[in-house]
């Protein structure tokens, strides 16, 4: 997981503690604690909704074009330490820490693999590129380098791209409230306990 880093003054980030699509109308609000999920509807905005233009290499937390959005990467802690986003040097409308480990991999339940990286091919201090923009961003800045040479970060597999339609076509449902399971217990008050109002 991403350690906490404190963030300063001049990054842009999100302060209102809310994870709202700029996109979707009316508004879809995200639980802050959901963050993967967020990636997620937002990552759907750039593979389906065509009023995006992945030309831009529109960013995965707000979809403002590169490179309005900045996201510089770091080792995390210790030896083995995954690479992390440095939340001191990067600066978004709605800076959150991912864990790019767990966003990179896809799964029936999380199929989204949209995650920063670096290119292989910028300075290494360079901001780092959104996975699902990778392709535009080698045919922009690297035209000379083979696509076929990075397949299997250029491919969805079926199981991302059928998942990710599913949230693309889901998009505007909410989730609904939770129902009282029958294995619940009800609380029962017992007539001693109950405040009453007496009449005289």
């Amino acid at each position: 997981m991403i350690d906490e880093i404190d963030t300063d003054t001049d990054v842009i980030e999100n302060v209102s503690g809310k994870l709202e699509c700029v996109k979707c109308n009316p508004t879809i609000t995200f639980n802050p604690s959901h963050r993967q999920r967020f990636v997620e509807h937002v990552s759907a905005h750039v593979l389906y909704d065509k009023t995006v233009d992945r030309s831009l290499e529109p960013c995965g937390l707000c979809l403002s074009p590169a490179p309005l959005c900045k996201f510089i990467l770091t080792n995390g802690k210790g030896r083995a330490g995954n690479i992390a986003i440095n939340m001191n040097a990067s600066s978004c409308l709605n800076l959150i820490k991912i864990s790019i480990s767990v966003a990179a991999k896809c799964s029936d339940a999380s199929p989204c693999t949209n995650h920063p990286m670096h290119c292989p091919y910028c300075p290494r201090s360079s901001p780092a590129v959104w996975s699902y923009n990778f392709r535009q961003h080698l045919l922009q800045h690297h035209p000379t380098v083979s696509l076929k040479k990075h397949s299997s970060i250029l491919t969805l597999s079926k199981l991302e791209r059928d998942g990710m339609k599913r949230i693309w076509d889901q998009r505007h449902e909410q989730p609904k409230p939770k129902a009282f399971s029958k294995t619940q217990h009800r609380l029962v008050i017992s007539e001693t306990h109950r405040s009453r109002l007496v009449l005289k």
